[in-house]
């Protein structure tokens, strides 16, 4: 009879967009619905979670004309007909600091029952991190130049306190996106150059979070009161994923002093494969036991990384100054779900709904040279968010829309050696995060509601050589 009580805990069901199959046990989904959240975002360098930290010459003007050849070499990650500008052999080196903040404020948590969720705000949601990159070009001919780019397209940190109040949803995430890209360039006439490109891309993720057993428990009938953290269990899944794209671009300069960059980055489809690992509480090692579930098993989760074009203008009002924009437009609603499947029978396989929407990116952005070997810069940018409403936003990746104010500067140490460096301040307006416990996938993580408040400071330094 205790045995069938048991087993009585394990076969409840499932609502919202949370599928399962019949039978098994869904209170996996408290680990698995979380990965929906680890590949969506970092928190402010870029909508969704993008890295534009690829140049710091372009990001001295927030961005602008990198597509047109603002960044230098490094521009060719945006455009790789922008190689046709450079001369002989090139090579760069940036590295970017993100310095972020974002503080939750909570208005309330419970779980399914009403339970009150405690706990704190979870400090300073983000981790700085630090962005390299590595490009390599070389002109074979007037007319041809091959080039090299090692970086980082997508990616971003988060780690929430043990015990703060949102730890059913999050605690650690980590995405880093390893991009290798050889790439071509044609100067097919003298106003018009083409390029290409191949992408290699090696993806790791992990994401951890806590479990509420007590509530899985009290949904089943035992009198157990949920939201105990004393019952907690603790979930961590990663993984990884080579996956391949390509790049396209074209430079047109219709007239001496204007250059037109209009790039291209195709999606890429990421498929990360790994393992769950479960610690689990004496009452989680009950479930596990009478269930075979929350028990170490391998783990996929197939998702689309976006495609993104960009427009790129630059323009040489005098022999000292330099306006540019730019336009970038990205494909996020590609990213509208997530499947995730595992090799233990008795898991059940999650679709988590994400509701992304498409974004924008607009800067602009001025360049002054006071002398032949100096060269000031500043812009300004707007970043839209991809979080359609506040019922989508997760407290792992509280997306929002941002605003850039950008200062640089750039000077020529010799005639083969220049220095690059930038501050970029984002800014967000607060964003409210509304996660109902009746929502898809939220059964045993509860609600959550609240709002957070978000700034980064980027820092960036680059060398370019010529040889």
């Amino acid at each position: 009879m205790q045995t069938n009580r048991l087993m009585a805990i394990v076969p409840f069901p499932c609502r919202g967009r949370t599928q399962a199959r019949e039978g098994h046990v869904p209170a996996v989904a408290v680990l698995t619905l979380g990965v929906a959240a680890l590949l969506s975002g970092t928190q402010a360098q870029a909508a969704g979670f993008a890295v534009r930290e690829q140049s710091a010459a372009a990001q001295g003007m927030a961005d602008a004309g990198i597509s047109a050849g603002s960044g230098g070499l490094s521009s060719s990650f945006y455009n790789p007909a922008t190689l046709a500008l450079l001369e002989g052999g090139h090579i760069s080196n940036q590295l970017a600091g993100v310095f972020a903040n974002v503080h939750y404020s909570s208005y309330g948590a419970a779980n399914e029952m009403g339970t009150p969720i405690t706990g704190g705000d979870g400090g300073n949601i983000p981790q700085d991190v630090m962005v390299p990159s590595l490009y390599a070009s070389y002109q074979l001919s007037p007319d041809w130049h091959v080039g090299l780019s090692v970086t980082i397209p997508f990616g971003f940190k988060t780690g929430g306190d043990d015990g703060w109040v949102g730890r059913y949803h999050a605690l650690t995430s980590d995405i880093e996106a390893y991009d290798i890209t050889p790439m071509v360039a044609w100067q097919a006439t003298p106003w018009l150059a083409l390029g290409a490109g191949f992408e290699a891309q090696y993806t790791y993720a992990r994401l951890t979070n806590a479990i509420d057993y007590g509530t899985v428990a009290a949904a089943n009938g035992v009198p157990i009161q949920g939201a105990n953290p004393a019952l907690d269990g603790y979930g961590d899944l990663h993984g990884s994923d080579w996956s391949y794209g390509y790049t396209l671009g074209a430079l047109i300069t219709p007239r001496p002093g204007t250059r037109i960059g209009l790039g291209y980055r195709s999606k890429m489809q990421v498929a990360i494969e790994g393992t769950a690992k479960f610690t689990n509480s004496s009452l989680g090692n009950v479930l596990s036991n009478v269930s075979g579930a929350f028990v170490n098993t391998d783990a996929r989760a197939a998702v689309t990384l976006p495609e993104t074009i960009t427009l790129g203008i630059t323009q040489d009002l005098s022999p000292e100054w330099t306006v540019a924009s730019e336009l970038a437009w990205t494909h996020w609603s590609r990213f509208n779900q997530l499947n995730v499947t595992y090799a233990n029978p008795v898991q059940p396989d999650t679709f988590t709904e994400e509701n992304w929407r498409n974004s924008i990116f607009v800067s602009l952005g001025v360049t002054y040279k006071p002398a032949d070997d100096w060269r000031l810069r500043a812009g300004v940018a707007y970043d839209q968010g991809v979080d359609e409403s506040a019922q989508f936003r997760t407290p792992r990746i509280p997306d929002s829309d941002r605003y850039w104010t950008s200062v640089g500067g750039g000077y020529d140490i010799t005639k083969w050696l220049t220095v690059d460096a930038a501050y970029t301040h984002i800014f967000a307006p607060d964003s409210s995060i509304a996660q109902s416990a009746s929502g898809a996938g939220n059964e045993f993580r509860g609600s959550m509601y609240g709002s957070n408040r978000a700034s980064a400071d980027v820092v960036s330094l680059g060398f370019e050589a010529k040889f």
